[in-house]
Order: structure tokens, then C-alpha cells, then sequence
């Protein structure tokens, strides 16, 4: 048994772990971390050069509040670490009017009073020649919109947290935790480990952690390809290109980032098959291309060139695609956390504000109650029966 005591011990490292990490850091406890490789990595769910953000959010208007104290400590880690982690480009979201995709985000705009585009086709191609929309669709465009560099974020939280002094074990997977109502213990190859709070965001290794807990988790492959364009490759800069997100039927959603210098990045949302982190199959081929380049061709016909890069990582979804951040309903000392069905990475700045608030009061000043665990009590009942 490791003979130093923590207040804090968090397993998984990757958005949500640094972040957790940095901030209880910061507040000046005592955090030892776990990570089975070393962040940031290509193996879990926080890779691949760029994601989303943005501020008119379709999933729900409870994410708005949320993703705006995003933005502002997004901000303040940048100015401490000294690095670029935010472009701005606004952001084009694209499907008929009644989609989910359009609604939920003039929904949430018209709630939380954000400042919004509701766009025609024709002012779409008069604005952005690279677009080919159906006359019948309508778009939003979101000015704060734009993209994170996920491996620079993860590094910039972890950086910080160690020199908050943080202790991070990398290449350190770990094998099992028990908690009574004092203390949690978190075993790993190399020892033993007790804390007074366990954060569990390990993402897509989670349900391996749960305990036995049945919570209705399902990792996905998720495949990102880079594609050089056609024509008007100037116009895929981020200076004169948003990133985009199309809603072209009913749950089926691609999206996509400006050319920064190795392509037009663009995937298929939740179209992989399901997997585990250790059978996942991380190369793509030529079923993987197919449908994003069919897409492209007609409604981004300048871009299908020569695919040029890709990559695959892990979704770990729950059924109602919400997060799911909640206190273990056995032990009041352990919080999971990080599940985020896709759209999370955006939100691990507040995350990791939210989680250190749950590890230190048992509550947050945000109304979380949406991403709880009793939400799924009717799914267990059902399995049962």
C-alpha cells in the first residue's frame, strides 16, 4: 500500500480526467492520477487534431450554460499555459426546418438570447460557394462556433495540474478500486493507492470499472478522414471556412472542419460499429470512405479529392445520447463521469470545474441533474423482465 494519502484519485486522464485533474490541482489538493498510456494519446477518444465547439447547441438548451463557462475557462487556460487551444470560425449547421439539427439549435439560441444567423440556401451559396445545400433545407450559423485542438488541450490541463502539484502516473492501468464511507483504494500492477474521492472518467475502458454496476454503455467506432479538395482550396481556410455540421435525414449527421493545412477533415456521426477499446479496428478502408465521400459529392462537391489521412477513435455512448455524470448510488465518495456519446470535448473545461465541485461539496452550481444515473432505472427494469 502506497503510505502517502490523497484527497483526490482520478482514473483516466484523457478530457475529462486532466481537466478534473487541473482544477482540484489549482484548488490546492492533494490529486494522484491514472492513465494505462500516456496522454495525449491515439488510443481512447481525445485525438485527431480538432473538435467542435459551439454555442447554440441542438442536443438541448440545459448544455448552453454549460459550454458558455466552457468558453471562458478555455480562455483562461490558454492565458496559463501560453498556448493556442481556440480558433474561431463560426459554424454552419445545416437540415429542413423541423430536424432536430435546426430546431434544437434556434431552440436554444432563442432561450438563452444568443446572437444567431437563421439563413436561406440562397444567402448560404452567396455567402459560402463551397456549400451545395437542397433548396428545402435551412441553416443556422453560429458566430462563436469553431474548434479546440484536443491534443494540446489534454497536454495544457495535465502540464498544469502537475505543476499544481498534481501526481500522474502514466502506463499505469487501474486493475480495480473498493471504497468504504472513509476512503477509496485504486490498485493498479505497481501498488496500491488511497484517496478520499475517486473520479472515474475513463471513458471507454468505464464499463471494465463500474463494479458490477449495470449502467447501459456502448462504445462506438468512429472513423475521422482528411480529404484534400478539389477546387478552391483557398476557400476551405479557416479564415473564409466555418466548421459545418449537416443533418441530411433522420439520424444521419455528418460534420467537418476547415482545411488547416492537412486537409478538409469530415465524419459520419454515430455510424460505427460497436467495439471494445480492445478489439477496436483502427484502420479504415474503403466501406469507411465511402459514405462521407457520397456526401461530400453532393453537398461538398469541391472537396472528395485524394483522401489524404485518417483516423479512428471511440465513442462511448449512453441510450438518450446525454452525459452521464452522477455520484455512485453506492458510494457517495466516487463520481463517474466522461461518458459523452460524441459530443463532449468541448464541455471538459467546465467538466473538470463541475467534477473537482462534486469531489469537494457533493454538488455543482449547474443543474447536472439531467446527465444522472436514475434516468436509466426503466432500461435496467426492462433487461430484467
Amino acid at each position: 500500500m502506497n503510505s502517502k494519502n490523497y484527497d483526490v484519485a482520478i482514473i483516466g486522464l484523457g478530457a475529462m480526467g486532466s481537466a478534473s485533474a487541473y482544477h482540484l490541482a489549482r484548488r490546492g489538493l492533494r490529486v494522484i492520477g491514472f492513465d494505462r498510456h500516456s496522454p495525449p494519446h491515439d488510443q481512447g477518444s481525445s485525438h485527431g487534431e480538432t473538435r467542435i465547439i459551439r454555442e447554440a447547441y441542438a442536443e438541448g438548451v440545459a448544455y448552453v450554460k454549460i459550454v458558455q463557462r466552457a468558453y471562458e475557462l478555455w480562455a483562461e487556460l490558454e492565458e496559463e499555459s501560453g498556448r493556442d487551444l481556440y480558433l474561431q470560425t463560426g459554424g454552419m449547421m445545416f437540415g429542413s426546418d423541423g430536424s432536430d439539427m435546426i430546431a434544437g439549435a434556434e431552440t436554444s439560441a432563442v432561450t438563452h438570447n444568443l446572437t444567431f444567423e437563421k439563413l436561406s440556401m440562397d444567402e448560404v451559396r452567396h455567402r459560402y460557394k463551397i456549400f451545395n445545400p437542397d433548396v428545402d433545407m435551412t441553416a443556422i450559423f453560429d458566430p462563436r462556433s469553431g474548434i479546440l485542438y484536443p491534443e494540446s488541450c489534454v497536454e495544457a490541463h495535465l502540464e498544469l495540474a502537475k505543476r499544481h502539484g498534481a501526481e500522474l502516473l502514466f502506463g499505469q492501468p487501474a486493475v480495480s478500486w473498493d471504497s468504504n464511507s472513509d476512503s477509496v483504494t485504486v490498485r493498479t500492477e505497481n501498488g496500491a493507492y488511497t484517496a478520499q474521492f475517486l473520479i472515474l472518467a475513463a471513458g471507454s475502458w468505464l464499463p471494465q470499472l463500474l463494479n458490477g454496476l449495470e449502467v447501459p454503455l456502448q462504445v462506438e467506432r468512429q472513423v475521422l478522414m482528411w480529404y484534400e479538395p478539389t477546387e478552391n482550396q483557398e476557400l476551405f481556410r479557416p479564415e473564409n471556412c466555418p466548421i459545418f455540421i449537416w443533418d441530411t435525414g433522420p439520424g444521419i449527421h455528418f460534420y467537418g472542419f476547415p482545411d488547416l493545412g492537412t486537409g478538409v477533415k469530415v465524419a459520419r456521426m454515430h455510424f460505427g460499429d460497436t467495439a471494445t477499446p480492445e478489439n477496436l479496428r483502427r484502420d479504415a478502408d474503403a466501406d469507411d470512405d465511402a459514405p462521407v465521400r457520397s456526401f461530400l459529392e453532393h453537398f461538398m462537391p469541391d472537396v472528395p479529392g485524394k483522401l489524404l489521412s485518417s483516423q479512428v477513435c471511440m465513442f462511448t455512448n449512453t441510450p438518450d445520447e446525454h452525459f452521464l455524470i452522477d455520484l455512485h448510488p453506492e458510494y457517495g465518495n466516487v463520481v463517474i463521469a466522461s461518458p459523452c456519446s460524441g459530443h463532449g470535448f468541448k464541455f471538459a473545461s467546465a467538466m473538470g470545474e463541475i467534477l473537482a465541485d462534486l469531489a469537494t461539496t457533493g454538488k455543482s452550481n449547474f443543474d447536472i441533474s439531467m446527465f444522472g444515473l436514475d434516468r436509466f432505472d426503466n432500461i435496467n427494469e426492462q433487461e430484467i423482465s
